[in-house]
């Protein structure tokens, strides 16, 4: 049986319900396994966490927020087994989840194995539109995960080796929201990791809303743009830069002028509409409206 470290960054989540299904686990399981949650200096209170206590879990909370980067490579630090399990503080958990992760690892030891993520009805109404996005761009199945395994990784949900989490960090050039996932997953194929796909999902609880959901997204857009600078072979991991790049088009300065009140137009739209697709819209005309001109 393997040993695993659950590492758990959070900031303004109480996930105690979470971290008691993984004690509960972890105790039927008889597994050796520890939970780490680092708390990246939440500004609410999350007395439960703080106060819980059980022989597998530790809690930590950060004097100043480091970013999602650097509270990953934190929790690797401080991880004690040879598996790490990445989880998000926002994940629902379900039955057998551990049993199943510790199933595939003992079949693909030396892999990267992400599990995925579903978005259950109840939950929309706090964040419609994250919920509406969720569902149709992020609830895959592994099969469909697998055609393109290094593409649209995320880090919500999946299990690694430590040694390949120690010689491939994240990226702590991103300190804004978001790509450090993608970024991830362009390393893991530059350096010939294997990407094993199962469907093993976690629920995502916390749809923010669609004001909050929109302006991560800004940001996400953004290192796009900075990672599009630095690495001009991360392109092809991206959609959004796939596009503007094959197109010439969307980099003359009329087209940034007019993708300007487009995005615009797209965000107001989105955030009364909660729409998927007019929020793909938005992301295309906010990334030429950044773009570089050449």
């Amino acid at each position: 049986m393997k040993s695993l470290s659950i590492c758990i960054p959070i900031y303004n989540f109480n996930c105690i319900g979470s971290i008691k299904i993984l004690c509960k686990q972890i105790s039927s399981l008889k597994l050796n396994a520890e939970i780490l949650v680092i708390d990246d200096a939440s500004d609410v209170k999350l007395n439960e966490l703080s106060n819980f206590n059980n022989p597998f879990y530790t809690y930590e909370k950060l004097s100043k927020n480091i970013g999602r980067s650097k509270i990953r490579n934190l929790l690797v630090e401080k991880s004690r087994f040879d598996y790490i399990l990445f989880l998000d503080g926002d994940s629902g958990i379900p039955e057998n989840f551990i049993k199943n992760y510790l199933q595939s690892i003992e079949s693909n030891p030396n892999s990267v194995i992400r599990g995925g993520t579903i978005h259950k009805s109840e939950y929309k109404n706090t964040g419609r539109l994250r919920y509406n996005y969720g569902v149709k761009f992020e609830d895959t199945k592994s099969f469909v995960r697998s055609r393109k395994p290094y593409y649209s990784f995320t880090t919500n949900n999946f299990t690694s080796p430590k040694a390949i989490l120690k010689k491939i960090p994240f990226n702590e050039e991103l300190t804004k929201y978001g790509q450090e996932d993608t970024f991830f997953g362009y390393e893991l194929k530059n350096n010939y990791v294997n990407i094993i796909h199962i469907d093993n999902p976690v629920i995502h609880l916390n749809l923010e809303s669609n004001l909050k959901f929109i302006e991560k997204t800004k940001q996400s857009i953004e290192n796009l743009i900075l990672l599009k600078t630095k690495y001009p072979e991360f392109i092809e991991f991206s959609k959004l830069l796939t596009t503007i790049n094959n197109y010439k088009v969307f980099r003359l300065k009329p087209i940034k002028n007019i993708a300007s009140i487009l995005s615009k137009f797209f965000e107001f739209i989105t955030k009364h509409s909660s729409n998927a697709y007019s929020f793909q819209m938005f992301k295309l005309f906010y990334i030429i409206s950044l773009n570089r001109l050449k």
